[in-house]
């Protein structure tokens, strides 16, 4: 008995020392145009989200653009726009609007990636410089754009991408468990992917995805943040939002950050005064969820945030107040002091305009062609 107790849990030890361990942080590999700045061996560790923004980045274009998300709470605002300047593609010049000499982009990313099959892509890819890490990066929100084998599907050239492109950006994914011949493919075009960054044509990034992490949970997170916009009977220019979010705490803390760049608009109307408060964070505590009809918890109701004013402390212990506006009353309404500043401005420009007209047009009269008449002459 005492035997049988001693080798169970050896025998299990075995067991899991045998299965390949997941990886355990992502890992994000670029073929760039222009030389990285860091090396290989600094690569930076950044959070799944800010890389999740910048492969995303990648994957955007004018004619097809990109949800980029929120920026991490983790890392200072200027690290964070750092690794992007340094990850991301870089901005165009504002009236520059060729868009020839920028290269195509390309993201590869690989899931399913355990410790022998990151072994394997790492000798597929060697002399490929590794750019950052990212623990817990999942699958991308993003849809494959090529249905195409893999050759063809990483051809940027004109004539072999117009059967398999649809824009100036390509994503494809992989599972190396279900497809055990996509590393070897990728290790027999590697010269052309290396080729392609070189000439300018495109840029290629590969990724292999974080196996620990639930793309499902990744995926209803992303859902979970939009809300359904349905269209109202009674007024056809109002719009109507049934909030996903619960009244329980903790999903208050989900609730809609106007201050955290998000893409989606906020809609005129919401269907209920809590579901206006929860994706408004209550008007940004600057004003108050109000109906605009005036008829609560009703099927036509439209609810909106009515902002007000706020006391705030100034310098020097003195108090001034503040109006705020916007769809979620998160900008200061500075409309009345810039009609007080403009109007003083134009009325005394108008009056130093007149002042001047008046006297220049008084100069220019003539004076009387006799201005001694009346004097007599002394005999």
């Amino acid at each position: 008995m005492k035997l049988n107790s001693f080798f169970v849990p050896a025998i299990a030890g075995v067991a899991v020392a045998a299965d390949p361990a997941p990886l355990e942080h992502a890992e994000a590999y670029m073929l760039r145009h222009t030389k990285p700045t860091t090396s290989s061996s600094n690569a930076p560790s950044i959070p799944h989200s800010l890389a999740e923004t910048i492969l995303l980045q990648r994957l955007s274009s004018p004619d097809r653009p990109s949800a980029l998300g929120h920026m991490p709470e983790s890392l200072g605002q200027d690290e964070a726009i750092s690794y992007i300047n340094e990850f991301a593609t870089p901005s165009r010049p504002l009236f520059d609007s060729a868009e020839g000499g920028e290269p195509k982009q390309l993201v590869i990313a690989f899931s399913g990636v355990d410790s022998d099959q990151h072994k394997q892509l790492k000798a597929a890819i060697p002399r490929v410089p590794l750019a950052f890490t990212a623990p817990g990066l999942g699958r991308l929100p993003a849809e494959v754009s090529s249905d195409c084998a893999f050759g063809p599907s990483i051809n940027p050239r004109p004539s072999e991408a117009s059967k398999c492109w649809s824009g100036n950006t390509q994503y494809l994914q992989y599972d190396v468990k279900k497809d055990s011949d996509i590393v070897k493919q990728l290790s027999i075009n590697l010269a052309a992917l290396k080729s392609y960054a070189n000439e300018g044509l495109m840029e290629t990034t590969i990724v292999f995805l974080d196996s620990s992490s639930d793309s499902e949970v990744h995926r209803r997170q992303v859902l979970h943040q939009k809300e359904k916009v349905i269209s109202s009977p009674a007024s056809p220019d109002a719009t109507f939002v049934s909030s996903t979010h619960s009244d329980s705490k903790s999903n208050k803390d989900k609730a809609y950050n106007p201050l955290a760049g998000r893409p989606t608009p906020i809609p005129s109307c919401f269907e209920s005064k809590s579901a206006c408060e929860n994706a408004t964070e209550s008007c940004s505590g600057h004003g108050q969820c109000v109906d605009r009809w005036g008829k609560d918890d009703t099927k036509n109701s439209c609810f909106f945030c009515h902002c007000g004013s706020t006391i705030e402390p100034q310098p020097k212990g003195k108090k001034g107040v503040y109006y705020w506006g916007g769809a979620t009353c998160e900008k200061r309404d500075v409309s009345t002091p810039f009609w007080l500043f403009a109007g003083v401005t134009i009325a005394l420009v108008a009056t130093v305009t007149f002042s001047i007209g008046l006297l220049f047009s008084v100069g220019e009269e003539k004076l009387p062609g006799v201005i001694g008449a009346g004097v007599s002459r002394s005999k």
